[in-house]
């Protein structure tokens, strides 16, 4: 059931309605063509992992958001919830009712900071380690489907480019202003 991307012509990228003074206010800046933007790509490449999670996770209840929340506090004890925000890129009102479903379950438990009593933590219980150690050969397969054809290297160079991208936008603009590299132009 996969949804395969089809490249357009130059004709459906360019209704008939597409105005030169629109191509104007763009002056500098690439046509945008779909297929070539990126960051179209990284949500093609999450869609389809987050579908297929969803069906190594379904036995166990889970969702990709939880599963996230599950290997972030596996890799990384006792964190804020800010920080775990942070790393699971769950915005902060979702991450609330996920950690909440989690509480509840049993496989997460919430601690208070022992050098400030106002900050609450969470990590795993045991039984959130136990259901750690269940799903992961089943998520580690989806991860290997979807780099199978891909050389070690190749994955080595795009998660040192992912990072490097991040990054980038941890820099406050000022210092990142006229950065360029050799992949300028791609969007």
């Amino acid at each position: 059931m996969s949804r395969r991307v089809q490249p357009l012509s130059s004709r459906d990228r360019h209704p008939s309605g597409a105005s030169e003074a629109g191509a104007a206010a763009l002056r500098g800046v690439p046509d945008f063509v779909l297929e070539q933007h990126l960051f179209f790509w990284f949500t093609q490449v999450l869609d389809r992992r987050d579908r297929q999670l969803a069906a190594a996770l379904k036995a166990d209840g889970l969702r990709a958001p939880e599963w996230r929340t599950l290997a972030t506090l596996h890799s990384r004890h006792r964190l804020s919830m800010s920080t775990l925000a942070d790393l699971t890129s769950i915005d902060r009102t979702t991450l609330t009712r996920v950690v909440e479903r989690m509480v509840r379950a049993g496989w997460v438990t919430r601690l208070t900071d022992a050098s400030d009593a106002r900050v609450t933590r969470l990590a795993l219980t045991g039984a959130g380690e136990r259901l750690f150690a269940r799903i992961w050969p089943a998520v580690w397969q989806v991860n290997e489907r979807a780099t199978a054809n891909l050389p070690e290297p190749a994955v080595g160079l795009v998660r040192w480019a992912i990072q490097e991208m991040c990054r980038n936008f941890d820099t406050p603009k000022s210092d990142a202003q006229g950065i360029r590299t050799a992949a300028s132009g791609v969007a």
